[in-house]
């Protein structure tokens, strides 16, 4: 099977590519946007899901529909840790165990079960496990559990695969051109004049260095399979003296082969008066969505240019429009026949390349890689 055969973009359960994102938990909500006693639908990977929070405060997440008449199990209500289905009544565990039916012989709950996926919460996020048997070891970030503090962004979704989104995160050219208003506005255009890049593989996939003349190098870490690590300044300009350096990091989530959802949690080393502005200032200019994808649609229709955008504007949400312009702008599903790579693109073809070698690797019945994460991986050099 050479890579030509093999499909990155489609995640549904019977594709390739859904297969092996489905051997990893992925994130599938923000902590925080599930109150205890809630129940949701939520859609992964193409496939439907409930989730909820009992009244003990642990989620679950079970399957989309009632056993009884098939109606959706979101539309009930929870009671203690279980969810009670709006139609008739039929009650489940977070097992996905029948556990009561009203007007029904004693014993014929019991013959009852739907399906359940093993979920935890980490980094302010909700995990889950949608693969075949018994999940791996949840996958930690060491760095991200050092002291300091950890905030959890709003949830992103745009229309476009999630693969468009992957190939962002080993691209480390793109800055100049991309953000280039953004850098502009904030007074760094100089560090990134001379910008070279170079991409190695890694324990956890793939490394891409940035070196500009007279800056210490910088990293993009691509983590596979569908997460990107990487160290950012934040502040309005370069004389900011508010701004400290974050440790962000992205999954890219497919809804379904069209739309895709971006977590994000950043962690900054602070305590103290300083942890207390940097809170401050994040309720200020990112507690709340972005406006990326409206801004960016009308980037893309052409009603407005980006030069144009409102110069109150925070930098981290002009960041966002600008990546929405090109990443949603290469289509839904990008036509990457049509592309032609050159030697920018090392990060962006190193990442792909290690994507055929496991989706062939799965075909064929061969072990996978096992990635591992670092202690230190998001320090200078790592």
């Amino acid at each position: 099977m050479n890579d030509s055969e093999l499909d990155l973009v489609h995640t549904g359960p019977e594709t390739l590519a859904g297969r092996y994102l489905r051997s990893f938990w992925q994130p599938i909500y923000r902590a925080e946007d599930l109150p205890a006693g809630r129940a949701l639908p939520i859609k992964v990977m193409n496939e439907d899901f409930t989730l909820y929070r009992g009244e003990s405060g642990s989620p679950h997440l079970v399957a989309f529909r009632c056993a009884h008449r098939g109606t959706q199990l979101s539309t009930g209500w929870v009671e203690d840790d279980c969810l009670r289905c709006l139609y008739h009544g039929w009650k489940y565990d977070g097992s996905g165990q029948c556990v009561e039916q009203p007007g029904e012989d004693e014993g014929f709950a019991a013959k009852v079960r739907i399906r359940s996926y093993p979920v935890r919460e980490y980094l302010g996020l909700i995990f889950a496990y949608l693969g075949d048997g018994e999940p791996p070891p949840l996958r930690r970030y060491p760095d991200y559990e050092r002291p300091g503090i950890l905030v959890a962004m709003p949830p992103e979704t745009w229309a476009c695969n999630y693969f468009n989104r992957l190939d962002n995160d080993a691209d480390g050219f793109h800055v100049l051109f991309t953000h280039r208003e953004s850098i502009s506005r904030a007074g760094r255009m100089s560090i990134y004049q001379d910008r070279n890049v170079s991409s190695e593989e890694t324990s956890y996939g793939v490394r891409t260095a940035i070196t500009n003349p007279g800056q210490p190098t910088d990293y993009l870490r691509a983590v596979m399979p569908n997460v990107n690590q990487i160290r950012v300044r934040t502040g309005q300009a370069s004389a900011d003296t508010t701004s400290v350096w974050e440790e962000r990091m992205t999954w890219a989530v497919p809804i379904t082969d069209e739309r895709s959802l971006r977590f994000e949690v950043n962690h900054v080393r602070l305590d103290g008066a300083a942890a207390e502005a940097y809170l401050e200032r994040y309720q200020r200019e990112r507690a709340k969505p972005v406006q990326a994808n409206e801004l960016g649609d009308r980037v893309l229709a052409g009603a407005v240019r980006i030069p144009e955008l409102d110069r109150g504007m925070s930098t981290y949400e002009l960041f966002r429009v600008e990546d929405y312009a090109t990443e949603v702008g290469q289509g839904v599903i990008a036509d990457r026949s049509q592309e032609r790579l050159g030697r920018i693109d090392v990060g962006v073809i190193l990442r792909r390349k290690l994507w055929f070698r496991e989706l062939r690797a799965l075909a064929e019945g061969r072990p996978l890689q096992e990635w591992v994460i670092p202690e230190g991986m998001a320090d200078w050099g790592s």
